[in-house]
């Protein structure tokens, strides 16, 4: 159920970054036939790029889903023709080359460009390990947009723990009442930040269902543009 919520003087937005700032389907497409393939290709049985692709994309599994079930989704539906890498070593994989494969978008660029020629500070609110998620921020290029960064492996704090929220909070120098925070998931995103006093956006890619302790989003957009008319100054 949407409810109608305001913000008093709003001065920052903070971002998750996966599935928020970019669409991890089409980076994790980008890992399937640039890198997973290239280094597991003998160890499988022929196999269209397209497919692989699309059967990595489903092994994903979206919010939901763990990287270690991830990888082990892997196990089960790629056609092995010899033994099975285990699901760490998949995993030691992903986190080297996953990082790399994060898509700057024109409607990323737009947002965040709009949000800073209105005046808004701007920062990122993680989960993940400090070298993958910085690594992303570098490959989209978006570390000079953000006055804050939190990342939970740095500080040993995960979301939806209101001290992440906090670190970055401590950064701009702000109240939680004249924050944004934007992300998808609704138990690590907006549950997190609801609590913490942040006006929360849920941005509901491939029409995930809503999930969690709320009862429903506060506002929910479809594309990350769209953040734009509901924080407007």
């Amino acid at each position: 159920m949407q409810k109608e919520v305001a913000t008093v003087d709003a001065k920052a937005v903070l971002f998750d970054l996966d599935d928020t700032l970019y669409d991890r389907f089409p980076a994790i497409r980008t890992y399937a036939v640039r890198y997973f393939q290239r280094d597991f290709q003998e160890l499988l049985a022929p196999l269209d790029s397209g497919v692989l692709a699309e059967l990595m994309v489903e092994a994903d599994g979206g919010p939901l889903r763990s990287g270690k079930e991830a990888m082990q989704a892997l196990q089960r539906s790629l056609p092995w023709i010899q033994s099975v890498p285990d699901w760490e070593s998949l995993m030691r994989h992903w986190f080297t080359y996953f990082p790399l494969c994060s898509e700057r978008t024109a409607e990323m660029e737009e947002t965040l460009d709009t949000l800073r020629q209105r005046g808004f500070k701007l920062g990122v609110v993680t989960n993940g390990q400090g070298p993958g998620q910085n690594q992303k921020i570098d490959t989209l290029g978006i570390r000079p947009y953000l006055d804050a960064i939190s990342i939970s492996g740095e500080i040993g704090i995960k979301k939806p723990y209101a001290g992440i929220f906090q670190h970055a909070l401590q950064q701009l120098n702000v109240n939680p009442r004249d924050v944004w925070f934007v992300g998808d998931n609704p138990v690590m995103d907006i549950y997190g930040a609801y609590r913490m006093g942040l006006t929360p956006i849920w941005i509901r890619r491939y029409d995930r269902p809503w999930h969690g302790p709320l009862e429903g989003p506060p506002q929910t957009v479809r594309a990350l543009k769209e953040v734009l008319s509901i924080i407007d100054r």
